[in-house]
């Protein structure tokens, strides 16, 4: 700072002072001021404040320059003599200069605050630059320097001191509830019990006590039995998952939903406190609810098909086990019969319940939950099989396991493919080869297969070195590896395929035809017995039949053989289908494209491109002029027309009109029900009679 000053001859020893100031004579002007503190302590403080706040000079000292300053402005302030008052303002000493000078030294402390940027260096200005102007800034940069701190350490207690140290700071509210949720971990960080019960119990006013009841939920209903559930109600009462915990006893007991399911129930426990949800499921339990779509939205009716769920969602499932899904503004949740939402709309795909569980989806991830919507698989997983079964298998990332029906995971994600359980067993891969393993998890055959058909009975084939043969669910041969081509049973018997021959095997194991007669290809697909117990053979390019003696039934003497009835079998020759009885006589003539067997009188044919019906006569009793025909059931067919669906009686009357594009029968023959572009409804299918 430059001080300019009038020289004068007869100048005072203050006058001298401020002189050498100007001219960068520190040491001198230092000495002068000291010694006229006494008389000048104004003028005399102020120079020094000056001299130190200068750091061109071995005197800088920040400390000494707010010293001086603060006595310079506390002592002028006392001036009473004017004459004095105009003796410094000669000086340029006077109260706006003291006052810049101030200003220009918290400045430069607050600068030096800065660049040490420390929490003792802010208070320290803090502490000493009284009425600066950084003040609100330095205590800014100090808060968030100790609640950076505070976050670094990340204790409750660090959290406390921050709160009780700087009750103003911005972060304070950050703070407690920082504060709160590691008191909450510190308290809980062994996960038990009792120190969820003891932070309610201490910290009553917590956020955490709603986690901390709801971790005491999970904890003491971990086994997910009626048993743990109840003694969660009786040990906790006032919890606020004491109605899942119910509905959960509930669920578990009543999960096929009929009025004697719950009835039994409501005589287990009287005490359930849902009573009104339980009057609602009992009138409901034996009502049938089937999906509707109209204008795009789905909804329910019930067999008296009124709407019963008002059409508003993109997609429903069927009622099970007392709830549907469906899906609302692309989310898919559940809901119960009487139109409540029991589980939230949060998922991206779900499947309905099966055992009291449903697999759910988000963002191509899956897991489990149970009927009251409380996560048992948390959805972690690529892929889920069935829920019904003991173990679950799961995958994720290629790798496959399996679960129980509680989440625990019984076998590690190590296998390259698994199956679901069947009869009691699974087959798993590892290593590029399959073996078997039991409900305890043991494996009945370690991996050794190089192929494996399903496990659904005692007649599971497996390919061994190349070789096709039959194990049963023990594992043992029962047909040992030596087929080249070796088929599933059907009507009781298998086809065996060795060295370019083949013959029969029945499920016992034993070969009932020898593996004799040459192996066209494609016999596999059709050689099998049927329910009559005959099967196709071809003889020099003909076909004909064997009955499971390895009798010949009919010569081979056709281009094909078709549906065998009660009485008649479609053959065909010349390239056309008729029919012959099992003396192998013709007794219709060949006439048509295609054929099927006799159902009763009448069977179904094609002739010049479209579908018509005959009797056993050969007589057309329905015009072949439909694009196609089906069995809708004993006396009723259905008929396409020009792209559309209807429903005609053998007498060719029109039960249906042909308007619809699909046509279907509910799966319990109830309704019928009729889709066209806009959706579908329902009739009642008093017109069917059950087969």
């Amino acid at each position: 700072m430059l001080l300019c000053y009038t020289k004068d001859s007869k100048a005072g020893r203050l006058d001298k002072g401020f002189r050498a100031l100007e001219f960068f004579d520190y040491f001198k002007a230092k000495q002068i001021f000291y010694k006229s503190l006494k008389k000048d302590s104004a003028a005399a403080s102020y120079g020094l404040s000056v001299i130190y706040a200068l750091n061109n000079n071995p005197f800088y000292s920040l400390d000494s320059a707010l010293l001086y300053i603060k006595i310079s402005a506390t002592t002028f302030s006392t001036i009473i003599s004017e004459k004095q008052k105009i003796k410094y303002a000669a000086l340029k000493v006077d109260a706006a200069s003291i006052v810049k000078q101030q200003a220009i030294i918290n400045e430069k402390c607050f600068v030096y605050a800065q660049e040490k940027n420390s929490i003792n260096g802010y208070n320290y200005f803090i502490k000493k630059n009284v009425g600066a102007s950084q003040l609100k800034q330095a205590e800014i940069h100090r808060n968030e320097l100790a609640y950076a701190t505070a976050k670094k350490i990340n204790t409750s207690v660090s959290y406390q001191s921050f709160i009780t140290t700087y009750p103003n700071a911005k972060s304070v509210g950050e703070a407690k509830a920082r504060y709160d949720k590691e008191l909450f971990r510190e308290y809980t960080v062994n996960r038990s019990l009792a120190s969820n019960v003891s932070f309610i119990r201490e910290q009553p006013t917590s956020f955490y006590v709603a986690e901390a009841k709801d971790n005491i939920y999970r904890l003491v209903t971990k086994g997910k039995t009626v048993e743990a559930y109840h003694h969660f109600i009786k040990r906790y009462p006032k919890n606020p998952s004491v109605p899942k915990a119910w509905r959960n006893i509930y669920n578990i007991l009543t999960q096929v939903h009929t009025s004697k399911n719950i009835k039994k129930f409501l005589n287990q426990f009287p005490d359930y406190p849902l009573k009104e949800e339980l009057e609602q499921d009992f009138i409901l339990a034996n009502t049938a609810y089937y999906p509707i779509k109209t204008e795009g939205k789905w909804g329910f009716v019930n067999e008296a098909l009124k709407i019963v769920v008002p059409t508003k969602y993109s997609w429903v499932s069927n009622f099970s086990e007392g709830a549907a899904a469906v899906m609302l503004n692309n989310k898919i949740g559940f809901i119960n019969k009487n139109k409540w939402t029991v589980i939230p709309f949060i998922y991206d795909e779900a499947e309905p319940f099966l055992s009291g569980l449903a697999i759910v989806g988000k963002a191509d991830k899956y897991g489990i939950i149970n009927r009251a919507g409380e996560t048992v698989v948390p959805l972690i997983y690529d892929e889920i099989g069935e829920t019904s079964t003991q173990f679950i298998s799961i995958e994720l990332n290629g790798k496959y396991g399996f679960i129980d029906q509680k989440g625990n995971l019984k076998v590690g994600l190590q296998y390259e493919t698994i199956g679901d359980f069947n009869n009691g067993i699974a087959y798993v891969k590892q290593n590029g080869l399959y073996g078997i393993i039991d409900t305890n998890l043991f494996y009945i055959v370690k991996p050794k297969y190089q192929w494996i058909d399903n496990l659904k009975n005692d007649f599971i084939r497996v390919k061994e070195k190349g070789f096709f043969g039959v194990i049963d669910v023990k594992g043992k041969y029962i047909v040992d590896p030596i087929y080249e081509q070796l088929t599933e049973l059907e009507n009781g018997y298998a086809m065996a395929v060795k060295d370019g021959l083949y013959g029969y095997i029945k499920s016992g194991g034993g070969i009932i035809i020898a593996i004799e007669m040459p192996y066209i290809q494609g016999a596999v697909n059709w050689g099998m017995f049927n329910d009559k117990g005959l099967a196709r053979i071809i003889l020099e390019e003909k076909f004909g039949l064997i009955d499971t003696n390895g009798q010949r039934f009919a010569p081979a003497l056709f281009d094909d053989i078709g549906a065998i009835s009660d009485d008649l079998i479609a053959i065909k020759r010349y390239g056309k289908w008729g029919y012959c009885d099992y003396d192998i006589k013709l007794k219709i003539p060949y006439n048509f494209e295609t054929v099927t067997g006799f159902k009763g009188e009448f069977a179904i044919i094609k002739r010049d491109s479209l579908y018509g019906v005959i009797n056993k006569k050969g007589t057309e009793v329905i015009e072949a002029k439909y694009e196609s025909i089906d069995r809708f059931n004993t006396h009723l067919l259905l008929v396409k027309e020009n792209g559309l669906f209807g429903v005609i009686d053998l007498n060719k009357e029109v039960v249906l009109h042909i308007q619809y594009t699909k046509i279907e029968v509910s799966s319990d023959k109830k309704l019928i029900r009729l889709h066209t572009d806009n959706g579908f409804e329902y009739l009642k299918n008093d017109l069917i009679i059950t087969k």
